[in-house]
């Protein structure tokens, strides 16, 4: 039984750490750098999605809905261009994000890691 126990403990420990990854400040470098998406996780409030661009000075919210222990899905809303969007956030490695889009607009882009330091 104690076996059982961690080894159940064991599994959800690594489904937990496996989107942990994703966490810290992304950018698609094919953008020119103009928009970042701050990506955070606590235990309190989980996941919390925030893209900010210093071109534009504004900010948009990110609604996450879903979550296994490969991806993140999110709902992002802009009114100011009516875009509304539902994204797969999945680890690729600990520099890269893929990022799937379904909605006004369908495609693919991989995130880079910004490196603060």
């Amino acid at each position: 039984m104690n076996k059982l126990l961690l080894a159940i403990v064991v599994l959800f420990s690594i489904a937990i750490s496996a989107t942990e990854d994703i966490t810290g400040v992304w950018y698609d470098d094919k953008d020119s750098g103009e928009y970042y998406v701050v990506i955070l996780n606590n235990e309190e409030e989980g996941y919390k999605f925030i893209n900010f661009s210093f071109k534009e000075q504004d900010t948009v919210d990110e609604l996450v809905l879903a979550k296994n222990e490969s991806s993140v899905w999110t709902r992002v809303t802009n009114d100011d261009n009516d875009w509304d969007v539902i994204c797969e956030y999945s680890y690729v490695d600990e520099n890269t994000l893929q990022v799937i889009y379904e909605g006004d607009y369908n495609g693919t882009d991989y995130l880079k890691r910004k490196q603060i330091k």
